[in-house]
């Protein structure tokens, strides 16, 4: 059953649900967007804006972090104040050109690494969890708690060491944690990057081992030739989410309820909904259950992508007429039309 998230109490609802049970609300947000909060100091200090949405900033932490830990030696010193500005401006640097190279790097489209639920929570998904970049979803990490335990441990020990200091404490920490971090995540990286399990051969006739390992390697070849598909997928589906939250946002805003044009306009978005969902379900079910790639199933999905597309795009186009008649009633028009498109769009490929 699928979920969303109150944009106005944060409370987790039915997929269907036209309001939020607990305040009332219409807004909604899907459970893996990220939501676009305001831009307050909080944002300004440890988020940064990646894709028109707010992400916490591991160099920015890493910055603030060194900062304190060097002024902590004297406050009262303005060239230690200065040196310290210095050190972290440095390490932020350091840290944004390690995340440039990274998105230069990457090829595939990856989920926010929070979901913009406070700071508290979105460091403690940092700190502690580890993120399914594939359905975003946030799962305890035993190496980053046992790495955080040994540092806070051993760094504790260190201010009793003779001359100790924040810095020294921080780094006699650090030369305990970080072996166990980096072969924590060595081994989930090495269990978890494979997408298919091998399978165990059992002891048969060498006939039929050869048969096996044919099937076998002929499933994974068949796996990545679905591979592009998967991800076509996965990117429509976040898109159209997006967008449909914004359209029932703007719909309520533009024709507030109980207006029987507000019941109009969200019905025939919810029939879109469906009936994106609908295709989006027989494209799943045909990139599972496929022996093989052929022709044949190459054009039923690109015929089925076509009906998803064009679904998000009169989606898109609805939400621009909606901002641009939201003051003026003058120019309800261009909405209904769009809307009809919809409709005649949805009608006519309800029956395929």
């Amino acid at each position: 059953m699928s979920e969303k998230i109150c944009s106005n109490c944060g409370n987790k609802v039915d997929g269907s649900a036209n309001f939020c049970p607990k305040c009332k609300s219409q807004s909604f947000r899907n459970i893996n967007e990220v939501a676009k909060p305001k831009s307050g100091v909080v944002h300004k200090l440890f988020y940064k804006y990646q894709g028109g949405y707010f992400a916490v900033s591991k160099s920015k932490i890493a910055a603030i972090t060194t900062f304190i830990l060097f002024a902590s030696l004297g406050f009262e010193s303005p060239n230690l104040i200065i040196s310290s500005v210095i050190i972290a401006f440095l390490v932020y640097i350091i840290g944004f050109a390690i995340r440039r190279i990274n998105i230069i790097n990457q090829n595939s489209k990856m989920f926010f690494r929070n979901n913009n639920l406070g700071l508290i929570t979105d460091l403690m998904h940092l700190f502690a969890f580890w993120q399914d970049r594939e359905t975003g979803k946030f799962a305890l990490s035993k190496t980053k708690l046992i790495s955080i335990l040994i540092f806070f441990v051993f760094a504790t020990s260190g201010l009793s060491l003779p001359n100790a200091t924040p810095i020294l404490a921080a780094v006699f920490g650090l030369i305990f944690a970080l072996p166990v971090f980096v072969v924590g995540y060595g081994i989930h990286r090495l269990t978890t990057s494979r997408p298919v399990k091998k399978i165990v051969k059992q002891a048969e006739p060498d006939t039929g081992k050869k048969h096996d390992d044919a099937s076998n390697a002929k499933k994974d070849i068949h796996i990545h030739e679905f591979d592009k598909y998967r991800a076509k997928l996965n990117e429509l589906k976040v898109r159209y989410e997006i967008k449909e939250k914004n359209a029932r946002n703007l719909i309520a805003k533009r024709f507030t309820p109980p207006q029987l044009t507000y019941d109009k306009f969200i019905a025939s978005v919810d029939k879109s909904t469906m009936m994106f969902n609908s295709h989006a379900e027989v494209i799943s079910n045909i990139l599972d259950l496929a022996s093989q790639d052929s022709k044949k199933i190459d054009d039923e999905l690109n015929d089925r992508f076509d009906i998803l597309e064009a679904l998000v795009e009169k989606i898109d186009e609805l939400i621009d007429e909606l901002v641009l008649s939201l003051n003026d009633d003058e120019k309800e028009g261009n909405p209904s039309n769009l809307l009809n498109d919809l409709d005649d769009l949805i009608d006519s490929v309800k029956n395929y």
